[in-house]
């Protein structure tokens, strides 16, 4: 009788595990169906703080740059690009899907690499480090690259600039 009790408590608890998984797949797939869009698409994104990001979003043929924080979206400028200009990992791909795994294999694959780092010696630590610091300059020039093509700056006799931001 004790061994029918738990059987059945087993089943159960599986039954209720198989009916969580069944239903988080079928919203996750409505919730991916509703996001996606044939004309607008966020080709990259930057944190610039905690809760401030930075978005290059595709809008029809056109290109814009917009910040968000958790309380408020605004529009900065719109982005001239060429084609040429734009990577080919950041084309609209109507499978794209959120994949958690690879997210995880990136993480964990940072946290090894952390700590074989530690064990390195130091020439080689400041090496890699140099590497990064000349990565994000080459990010940071390229956003000022992006800004300084879209931003017309006129300086009055008095000394005040004006520009056409909005």
């Amino acid at each position: 009788m004790k061994a029918l009790e738990i059987a059945l408590s087993l089943i159960g608890f599986f039954a209720l595990l198989f009916l969580t998984y069944v239903t988080t797949k079928y919203i996750g797939n409505r919730q991916l169906k509703t996001m996606k869009s044939r004309n607008i698409s966020v080709l990259e994104t930057i944190m610039l703080g905690a809760d401030k990001r930075l978005h290059l979003v595709k809008a029809g043929n056109s290109y814009v740059l917009i910040a968000s924080t958790s309380k408020s979206v605004e529009f900065l400028t719109a982005v001239d690009m060429d084609e040429g200009e734009i990577n080919e990992d950041n084309t609209d791909d109507a499978d794209s899907r959120f994949d958690f795994r690879t997210i995880l294999d990136k993480y964990s694959g940072m946290y090894r690499a952390k700590k074989q780092k530690q064990g390195l010696p130091e020439d080689v630590q400041a090496s890699e480090n140099q590497q990064d610091e000349a990565g994000f300059r080459t990010n940071l020039k390229r956003l000022r690259k992006i800004i300084n093509k879209n931003q017309y700056i006129e300086v009055k006799k008095d000394g005040v600039e004006v520009t056409n931001d909005k």
